[in-house]
């Protein structure tokens, strides 16, 4: 008897402030990075006396505005009444001096963005202090309960060498999230095993600290992890040796799908430097030949997919490294992010599902993320993405809630199958007959799609004058992923 195709579900997952929550990268106090994301849930009102306050009504920080009395006032968030207080100003039009300004404005206003966040609710006159106690109910969710599991995870960091997953335990504080361990955990268990579908797991972030995570997901598969849960699959051990092609590690240069590369077996990134303009397209092949032969170059999104759906036959598990130089070159554009590539055409066949789960997924754009057909090499459309391929992480709800990452991959895949074209009938197949629009319709739709015709061509010429940006050297290219908002 002829056996179904296993549905391929591959899960990209951010790092810092999705599934981990770090505080060594910039110089933050783990203190600060939780006022950070609580500035992101808090809720409250611009005084119309004075449009520099931001007067709060939450009790507690929430995801969704409380029903609090405003007398009509639009409630936003502290983090974007921060953000719009002090906007960044666009490089993808900057020419010449003009971008050495420009970055040095938007460097001067993520300052101040960071500083006013990161203080929101210390202090008695902090326009968060309404919200302490979410605070408190954070910081003690970060750390493993008192008594054996934290007794556990301080003993096993005092035998581990100095990194953020060894500072992490040595205070008694988690290093990936309980919500994601629980995840994990379930993700071996039956009710995912059972179900005729093949899982994979691909980490991805613009920093450094693909390498503790691999450290925290040998313990899991060890079946030495402080929390105690059975241990996990050897398909969920991460290998980070270069023969093993579990990692990778992009460079950007260019807005078109040959303007994209992917060093296969390494998470060494190509310095940022103006030489790279001189090099043009055979910059990362130059530095990877003279820093680590054995590492293997692919440029392109067809044959960067290939690359990848390769890896992925061999493993459970990958890790990607992004080119963050290309992103905050371009003032923090999605199109110049985290790179999706998806087949629409093949996804929709096969039934297959492909989503990136990111904090930084805003509302009304990807931000961060640079979701492309792998065929035509065009953005998809943020209206077609959202919830398709992309889905925003509440990092509020991550920590509080056990069942988060669980919870919200159920939901998600619910809605995914359901919306999958092979879930119908036979009969729905068939071409659907309907009636003729009236005339007013035809003629409203036909309008709508020129006006999106005009407003396409707009973008390409756009992206067309701006494909090949000048990289220029940055002053510090320390990163830290948590200001990447």
């Amino acid at each position: 008897m002829a056996t179904s195709k296993r549905r391929s579900v591959v899960l990209h997952f951010d790092l810092n402030r999705t599934v981990l929550m770090s505080d060594a990268a910039g110089g933050r106090t783990m203190e600060n990075t939780v006022d950070y994301l609580l500035s992101e849930c808090s809720w409250g009102y611009v005084n119309p006396n004075r449009p520099s306050e931001w007067i709060c009504v939450s009790g507690a920080s929430s995801i969704e505005p409380p029903a609090a009395e405003t007398n009509g006032h639009k409630l936003i968030t502290y983090k974007q009444f921060v953000d719009d207080a002090h906007p960044y100003q666009s490089l993808a039009a900057a020419q010449g001096r003009d971008i050495d300004q420009i970055k040095a404005v938007n460097k001067a206003a993520k300052k101040k963005r960071t500083a006013l966040q990161s203080a929101f609710t210390g202090g008695e006159d902090a326009p968060g202090r309404r919200v302490r106690d979410s605070f408190k109910e954070v910081m003690e969710k970060l750390h493993f309960p008192m008594g054996e599991q934290r007794e556990a995870a301080k003993q096993l960091a005092a035998t581990m060498p100095k990194s953020r997953l060894q500072e992490a335990w040595s205070e008694g504080r988690y290093y990936l999230l309980p919500s994601f361990l629980q995840f994990l955990s379930y993700l071996s268990s039956p009710k995912v095993t059972e179900k005729e579908m093949d899982v994979k797991l691909v980490f991805r972030t613009f920093g450094d600290d693909i390498v503790e995570v691999a450290r925290e997901l040998d313990l899991l598969v060890d079946g030495q992890h402080p929390v105690g849960l059975p241990a996990l699959p050897e398909r969920f051990r991460l290998k980070l040796e270069p023969t093993a092609r579990r990692i990778g590690t992009f460079y950007r240069d260019g807005f078109e799908a040959d303007g994209t590369a992917l060093a296969v077996g390494t998470l060494t990134k190509v310095p940022f430097s103006s030489k790279l303009v001189e090099e043009g397209p055979s910059a990362p092949n130059n530095f990877y030949a003279t820093s680590d032969p054995e590492v293997k170059v692919i440029r392109g999104f067809q044959s960067i997919q290939e690359t990848l759906n390769g890896m992925l036959q061999g493993a459970s598990t990958l890790a990607l490294r992004d080119y963050w130089e290309w992103w905050s070159a371009h003032a923090e554009d999605g199109q110049y992010g985290k790179l999706l590539l998806i087949d629409d055409e093949k996804m929709g066949k096969d039934d297959d599902v492909t989503v990136f789960f990111d904090d930084h997924i805003e509302a009304h754009h990807p931000h961060i993320v640079d979701v492309r057909d792998v065929r035509s090499g065009a953005p998809v459309d943020f209206e077609k993405s959202r919830g398709k391929y992309l889905q925003r992480v509440e990092p509020f709800a991550a920590i509080t809630d056990p069942n988060y990452f669980t919870s919200l991959f159920e939901k998600f895949l619910s809605t995914a199958m359901n919306n999958q074209p092979s879930k119908r009938k036979r009969t729905d197949t068939s071409p659907v007959k309907t009636p003729a629009a009236p005339l007013p319709d035809a003629e409203t739709e036909l309008l709508r799609a020129l006006e999106e015709e005009i407003l396409k061509e707009e973008e390409k010429n756009k992206h067309d004058k701006n494909k090949k940006f000048p990289l220029e050297e940055e002053e510090n290219d320390d990163y830290d992923e948590s200001d990447d908002e």
